[in-house]
C-alpha cells in the first residue's frame, strides 16, 4: 500500500539479456541435484511476439512504443547514452552524482521530482547509472501520461536552470552516504580492487560507478552544469513508452513535449577496448570477508553477438544449477567449495567471463585451484549435457513468458536493446539463438576462452588478532485527468477436496503463467520443535522423495522452467511455484510427489543446512551492521521463545532428520492446507489437477495446538542497546516498540500514519536525515504485521558515524513530535493518501500480486477481494483518526533502540544523550559486560 521508494542505484556494468531473467526460474534448493529431464518441447510451442513502433524526432530523440492494454498505465523510460565510462580523470562519480541531481528542481519546477511523480500516482520510479548509460523510469496512470512527459522533457531540457549550490551540496552528501553504506559490504573492497587490477589505469571501466570521495567532494556547480550541457540532450537519448498507448498518440505527445528540446552534442568515446591478458596474473586481498573466495576472470572482446550469447549459455551450463558440472565437481562431490558461479558480465567496450567459488572451511586455496583446473578441463572436453542445455532453454521460455506479463519489464528490455545493440527486440533475437544452440557449440565457445590467460583474485578473511571483536507551457505541469484507480479483481472460486485440501482459484484469462501457493495452517514455531523446523522442512522438500533422490526431483522441476520457494511466518508455512500454463499439471504433479509421502530428508542435506545456519551466524558476527531489526525483535519478543527467529543466533542448527520427518507428518497434511492458484485456469481444471497430483495424500487427525502469540516485553522507559562494529564508517540505527494486534478497521489508518513518519521516500524521518541533513542514504520503516497477538513498529537506516548522536536526537524529536507537538497535518495526510490511491491499481499487474493478496486475506481472516477495497478504505480515513493512531503507534517513551557502529566513535555521542541506561550486546544478541 505504501508507495515504492525512489532510491537511485549506481549499477554495475551489465547489459540485460533474457538469460539473466532465467536465474529466477533456475534456482534450486542447495541440497538438491538433478538427473534425466522430461521432454520440454511443450514450453516452446508459443512464439511470443511483442511488436513495437519506432520513430525519431528532428532533434534526434529516438522513441520506442509498445502497446499493451492490460492495465490503465504506461511505463516511461529514458535512456541517456552516457555513464561512468565518460568521466575524465578527477571527475569520477559525476554520472551518478548527476543522476541524483536529475530528481531535483528545474527552471520551471521547484518541487522535488519524486513528490511531483507521487502526486500523479507514479510507481516504480527510479534511476540507475551504469558504466555505459544512465536510465530513468517510472510507471504512471494513463491519464497522467501528459504530466509525466512534461516532467521528463522538463528535466531533459531545463534542469540547469534549477540546479543550485544547495541542491548540489544536499545530493553530494546523500551520494557520499550511499558510498559509505556500500563500503560496509566487504565485497565492495574486492570489486574496487578487481577494477583497478584488471583494467589499465586510463581505461573507462577502471573505477567504480560511484566514484571517489575526493572527486565527489570537489564537484562544483559549474562542473555539474557542464556535464548536463555536454552529456544530456535529445540526440543522446532513447525514450520508451510501454503499456496503454499507441504509436500515433505517442508521436503526437512526444513531439509536443520533446520537440523543442535541444539536440546536444555527440560524445566522443572509445568503441571497443577489452584489456588483453598475455599471461595469467594472481592477486590476494585480505579484508572483512566471511570466507575465502576465488574468482578467475577472462577478458572477452565484443564481436559476434551470437557468440556472446553462446558464451552466456556456457556460463549458465557450467554452474547454473546443482547438477551443473562445476557444482557437481566442486560442491556436491568434491567438497572443496560451498558455492560456485559462472557469469558473463557484459559491457559495450568489452566483457568479462568470471568463474568464482566460495571455499569450504578447511580447504586451502591451492587445493581449490587444482580442483577448479580439473573441473574446467573436463568442461572444455565434454561441454554441457544435452538435457542440461534443454533445461536452460525451457527456463528461458518461462522467463520470457513471465516478463511479457509486465509492460514495464518489456519496456526495460526494449530500451536496453536499443542503447546497447541498436535493436529494441534484441532479446527476441537472442531467444532464437538460444533455442538453436547445440551442446557442441556451447562447449566449443567455452573452451575457446577458458584456454586463454586469466586474472585470478583470492579474497581472504583478515587473520584474527587477540584484540579482535566480532514548446510547451513550462510555467506549470499539466493536471492529470481522472484517475482509473479501481483494482479489477479476478473472480474467485473455491472448493474442498475429500482429503480436506481447500482450493481457491482466481482466473485471469489470457495470462501465460499459472502461479501456485500451497499454504499450511501450521505453526512454524510449534511446541516441541526447535525454532526453524517448519521452514527447514519445507526448504528441504526437494531433497527427494521415497521413490527418487533429490536429483531427478530438481531436474524435473527445472526442465519445465520452474522451482520451489518456501517460507514460514506467524501461523503459516507455504510452498510457492509458477509454471507456464502448458505445463501447470506437470508442475503440480511434481510438487504432489514431494508431499504424498515424507521425503527422505537425506542426512547430507540436513547436515549442510545446519552448517549453513552456523555459517550465517559467523557471517553476522563478522559484519553486524545489518543485524539491527533482528536484534530489536529479540529485545522485544525474547529468546528463545517469542518471535525472535530472524535474529542471527545459533537457533535451528540442531534440527535433526527425525524432527523434520515428525513435523512433515504432523503439520504438512492436506486437511491443514489451502492451495491458491492464479492464472488462466478454471476451478474444474484446478480440481482435476489437484486430485491427480495429490492422489493418495491422506488427511490426519488434528494437529497439536499452536503456540500462543508471543508476549511482548513492553518497556516502561526507553531502552538502548549498543553493538560494536569496529571500523564501520556508518552507524546502523533501529528503533521500535510493540503495538496492538491487527484490527481490520484500523489498517488503512495505520498505513497512512506510518507512511507520514517512516515512508522510505517521503516520511518525516527520511526527509529529516536524508533530505534536510544529508546524514543518511535512507531511513524508513513500517509495521511488522502479524495476524494474531501484538505486532511491532520499527524503523531503521544507516547514518554517518560522526553524526550518530545528532541523528538519534533528531529521530527522538520526530517520534515525539508526531505523537505530541507536531501532529500529522491535513496536507501530509492528503499527499500520502493521494499517492497510495493513485498507484494501487498499477501494483496489480502480475499473478503474484493477486496471489499475495489472496494469501494475506486468508491469513488475516479477510474477504478474498479485500485488496480491491483498498482505495475506498484509504479515502475514508480522517485527520483525527491518523492523529490518534500516531499517538498509539509512536509512543516516544516506550521505544527500544539498537545502535550498531564503531564504539570508539559512537559511544561517547550516545552516552551524552542520556536516552537510557546502555546495554552492551554482540551481533548474536548475547549480552556483554
Amino acid at each position: 500500500m505504501v508507495p515504492q521508494a525512489r532510491i537511485c542505484s549506481d549499477g554495475t556494468r551489465a547489459m540485460k539479456s533474457i538469460l539473466a531473467l532465467t536465474a529466477a526460474v533456475l534456482v534450486v534448493p542447495p541440497a538438491s541435484a538433478q538427473t534425466k529431464a522430461p521432454p520440454v518441447e511443450s514450453t516452446h510451442q508459443a512464439q511470443p511476439q511483442r511488436p513495437y513502433a519506432r520513430f525519431t524526432l528532428p532533434n534526434g530523440l529516438t522513441t520506442i512504443v509498445h502497446t499493451d492494454r492490460t492495465s490503465p498505465s504506461v511505463f516511461v523510460g529514458l535512456w541517456y547514452r552516457t555513464g561512468s565510462r565518460d568521466e575524465p580523470a578527477g571527475k569520477t562519480g559525476f554520472a551518478h552524482l548527476f543522476e541524483h541531481l536529475m530528481f531535483q528542481g528545474t527552471a520551471h519546477r521547484k518541487q522535488e521530482l519524486g513528490a511531483a511523480f507521487r502526486a500523479i500516482g507514479a510507481i516504480g520510479m527510479n534511476g540507475v547509472t551504469r558504466t555505459d548509460h544512465t536510465a530513468y523510469y517510472e510507471t504512471v496512470p494513463t491519464n497522467a501520461l501528459d504530466a509525466a512527459l512534461w516532467l521528463e522533457s522538463d528535466r531533459m531540457g531545463y534542469l540547469d536552470g534549477g540546479i543550485t549550490q544547495a541542491a548540489l551540496d544536499e545530493q553530494r552528501s546523500i551520494v557520499l552516504n550511499e558510498k559509505r553504506q556500500g563500503e560496509l559490504r566487504p565485497e565492495e573492497a574486492a570489486w574496487r580492487h578487481f577494477l583497478s587490477a584488471f583494467y589499465p589505469a586510463d581505461h573507462p571501466y577502471a573505477h567504480p560507478t560511484i566514484g571517489s570521495t575526493a572527486d565527489i567532494e570537489a564537484a562544483s556547480l559549474d562542473d555539474v552544469k557542464s556535464w548536463f550541457a555536454s552529456h544530456y540532450g535529445a540526440g543522446n537519448a532513447v525514450l520508451v513508452l510501454s503499456g496503454d498507448i499507441d504509436a500515433d498518440t505517442a508521436r503526437e505527445k512526444v513531439t509536443r513535449y520533446f520537440g523543442g528540446i535541444r539536440t546536444g552534442s555527440p560524445i566522443s568515446r572509445p568503441v571497443q577496448w577489452a584489456p588483453p591478458l598475455t599471461e595469467t596474473r594472481r592477486d590476494r586481498l585480505y579484508g572483512a570477508f566471511p570466507t575465502m573466495h576465488l574468482s578467475r576472470n577472462w577478458s572477452i572482446p565484443n564481436g559476434d553477438l551470437r557468440e556472446r550469447t553462446l558464451l552466456l549459455l556456457a556460463a549458465r551450463a557450467m554452474a547454473g544449477s546443482m547438477e551443473s558440472p562445476l557444482v557437481r565437481a566442486l560442491v556436491t562431490d568434491g567438497k572443496v567449495a560451498t558455492g560456485v558461479s559462472a557469469t558473463l558480465n557484459e559491457g559495450e567496450l568489452g566483457s568479462v567471463l568470471q568463474v568464482s567459488l566460495d571455499l569450504r572451511p578447511g580447504v586451502s586455496p591451492e587445493a581449490a585451484g587444482q580442483a577448479l583446473d580439473a573441473a574446467l578441463a573436463d568442461y572444455r572436453t565434454h561441454g554441457p549435457a544435452a538435457e542440461r542445455l534443454a533445461t536452460i532453454i525451457a527456463a528461458t521460455d518461462t522467463a520470457v513468458l513471465r516478463m511479457l506479463e509486465n509492460p514495464a519489464a518489456i519496456g526495460n528490455m526494449l530500451g536496453d536493446g536499443e542503447v546497447s545493440h541498436a535493436d529494441p527486440a534484441y532479446f527476441l533475437r537472442q531467444r532464437e539463438w538460444i533455442k538453436a544452440a547445440t551442446p557442441e557449440q556451447v562447449r566449443a565457445i567455452g573452451a575457446k576462452w577458458l584456454d586463454l590467460p586469466y586474472y585470478e583474485l583470492l579474497t581472504l578473511p583478515t587473520p584474527a588478532t587477540p584484540q579482535a571483536v566480532p514548446d510547451v507551457d513550462r510555467s506549470r505541469m499539466p493536471e492529470p485527468g481522472p484517475f482509473k484507480s479501481t483494482i479489477v479483481f479476478p473472480a474467485i472460486s473455491e472448493q474442498t477436496l475429500p482429503n480436506g485440501l481447500k482450493l481457491v482459484v482466481a482466473r485471469r484469462p489470457g495470462v501465460g503463467m499459472v502461479d501456485f501457493s500451497l499454504q499450511f495452517a501450521s505453526d512454524p514455531m510449534a511446541p516441541g520443535y526447535p525454532r526453524g523446523t517448519g521452514s527447514r522442512a519445507l526448504a528441504l522438500l526437494a531433497s527427494g522423495t521415497p521413490s527418487r533422490s533429490g536429483a531427478p526431483v530438481s531436474r524435473s522441476l527445472a526442465a519445465i522452467g520452474t522451482s520451489l520457494s518456501a517460507d514460514s511466518d506467524d501461523g503459516r508455512s507455504a510452498i510457492r511455484w509458477g509454471a507456464a500454463n502448458v505445463v501447470a499439471e506437470e508442475s503440480l504433479d511434481l510438487v504432489g510427489d514431494l508431499l504424498r509421502k515424507p521425503p527422505p530428508y537425506p542426512a547430507v542435506a540436513v547436515a549442510e543446512a545446519n552448517a549453513a545456519a552456523r555459517g550465517g551466524s559467523e557471517a553476522a558476527a563478522r559484519n553486524p551492521s545489518g543485524a539491527g531489526p533482528a536484534l530489536l525483535r529479540r529485545a522485544i519478543w525474547g529468546d528463545p521463545d517469542g518471535r525472535a527467529a530472524a535474529a542471527p543466533s545459533q537457533e535451528g542448527v540442531a534440527i535433526t532428520r527425525e524432527m523434520l520427518l515428525d513435523y512433515h507428518g504432523t503439520h504438512l497434511v492436506p486437511n491443514r492446507a489451502t492451495l491458491f492458484i492464479v492464472g488462466d485456469i478454471t476451478l474444474e481444471r484446478a480440481r482435476a489437477m489437484a486430485e491427480h497430483g495429490f492422489a493418495g495424500w491422506r488427511a490426519t487427525g488434528p494437529a497439536p495446538a499452536s503456540a500462543s502469540p508471543a508476549e511482548a516485553r513492553v518497556p516502561a522507559a526507553p531502552r538502548l542497546i549498543l553493538v560494536d562494529a569496529p571500523g564501520a564508517p556508518q552507524t546502523s540505527i533501529t528503533v521500535g516498540a510493540p503495538i496492538a494486534p491487527f484490527d481490520r478497521d484500523q489498517s488503512a489508518v495505520e498505513a497512512l500514519a506510518t507512511a507520514t513518519l517512516a515512508d522510505i521516500s517521503s516520511g518525516r524521518l527520511n526527509l529529516n536525515l536524508r533530505q534536510d541533513k544529508g546524514w543518511s542514504y535512507g531511513f524508513g520503516g513500517g509495521i511488522d504485521d502479524s495476524p494474531a497477538g501484538p505486532r511491532l513498529f520499527l524503523a531503521s537506516g544507516s547514518v554517518q558515524a560522526d553524526r550518530t548522536g545528532a541523528s538519534l536526537a533528531e529521530l527522538r524529536r520526530e517520534l515525539n513530535a508526531i505523537a505530541t507537538t507536531r501532529p500529522i497535518t491535513q496536507g501530509e495526510l492528503d499527499a500520502h493518501r493521494d499517492a497510495m490511491i493513485r498507484s494501487t491499481a498499477q501494483s496489480f499487474v502480475r499473478n503474484e500480486a493477486f496471489l499475495g493478496a489472496l494469501t494475506t486475506a486468508d491469513s488475516y481472516g479477510l474477504p478474498w477481494d479485500r485488496a480491491a477495497t483498498t482505495n475506498h478504505r484509504l479515502a475514508a480515513v480522517t485527520l483525527p483518526q491518523v492523529q490518534a493512531a500516531s499517538r498509539a503507534l509512536f509512543r516516544p517513551d516506550g521505544q527500544t533502540w539498537i545502535v550498531i557502529g564503531d564504539l570508539k566513535t559512537i559511544e561517547p555521542q550516545v552516552r551524552a544523550l542520556g536516552i537510557a541506561p546502555i546495554e552492551m550486546w554482540d551481533a548474536l544478541g548475547r549480552k556483554r559486560p
